[in-house]
């Protein structure tokens, strides 16, 4: 979720000071917010569950603050977390020592309540923003599936994996039929709503763990792994069936069908373009 309204905006607040703790719950009680009083806490609680912003108390016994934002960073999965360290220190020092290790902000105790918050915000909309952009980067504008390039990139930790267990991934190239004559006889914007159907209906009818991406027009890659070449065949018929019965209110006469074609992943493939280049001269029969 790229924006979220503040009470499922996630706040951890690391503090072995019981007082500082309870000032900051009540400073943030529009938002959703859990508290530990340790450093290694912090880690696993980060790791557990994923905040999207975390009040690191500098002066802690065991991990200090910086401590621990250094293993924050060290994470791949907690290393995005924007950290704001919270200190009774205003040695110069100190402050830069924070940003060394990853921090975002410093904030100086006694605190200034109005600061404080306003500091939180600020960061916060940085965070969604970064994340909406990272987003749009990453999605195809129309339907929400993945682009190319970003789907290929994902692919990569798949098909190692596929390759350690020796189960290969199954790959799908997903065709509409006669895409450029819809938006021909019915316009383009009933052509986009086709295309937009594919990744709908994917989402609704495909149960098991599968990547979709748009490539260009009205092709699309679907990826599984972790099944058989039988359930995903079988996935994959129920969405064509789906997608065939598909009807549009405005358009009755409409019928939407799609092509399969389909491989498996080797362990010679040396990236996911080369399962997609045999996958395109393998054609399923409809």
């Amino acid at each position: 979720m790229i924006n979220k309204p503040n009470e499922q905006v996630k706040i951890l607040i690391v503090d072995d000071n019981p007082v500082n703790i309870d000032f900051m719950v009540e400073l943030l009680e529009e938002y959703d917010v859990r508290t530990v009083t340790s450093g290694q806490l912090a880690l696993e609680s980060a790791r557990n569950e994923t905040p999207d912003l975390v009040l690191l108390d500098v002066t802690m016994p065991g991990l200090n603050g910086f401590e621990t934002c250094q293993q924050l960073k060290a994470s791949p999965k907690t290393k995005d977390i924007p950290v704001i360290f919270l200190s009774a220190s205003k040695d110069t020092a100190s402050i830069v020592k924070g940003f060394q290790v990853g921090g975002i902000d410093y904030i100086t105790k006694p605190y200034n309540t109005e600061e404080v918050q306003v500091r939180i915000q600020t960061h916060l909309k940085l965070k969604f923003a970064m994340e909406k952009l990272e987003y749009i980067n990453k999605h195809d504008e129309l339907t929400g599936a993945l682009k190319r390039d970003a789907f290929i990139k994902n692919s990569v930790s798949w098909l190692r994996r596929a390759n350690k267990v020796s189960l290969p991934l199954h790959l799908f190239i997903v065709s509409v039929k006669n895409s450029k004559s819809i938006n021909n006889t019915y316009g383009y914007q009933v052509g986009d709503s086709v295309i937009k159907a594919v990744v709908v209906v994917a989402k609704k009818i495909i149960k098991k763990d599968y990547i979709i991406a748009r490539f260009i027009g009205g092709e699309f890659i679907i990826l599984f792994r972790d099944v058989s070449e039988e359930e995903s065949l079988s996935e994959m018929k129920q969405f064509q069936n789906a997608m065939g019965q598909l009807r549009f209110k405005k358009i009755p006469d409409l019928h939407v069908s799609i092509a399969l074609a389909m491989t498996a992943s080797t362990s010679q493939d040396r990236s996911i373009e080369d399962t997609i280049k045999r996958a395109e001269k393998r054609p399923l029969s409809s």
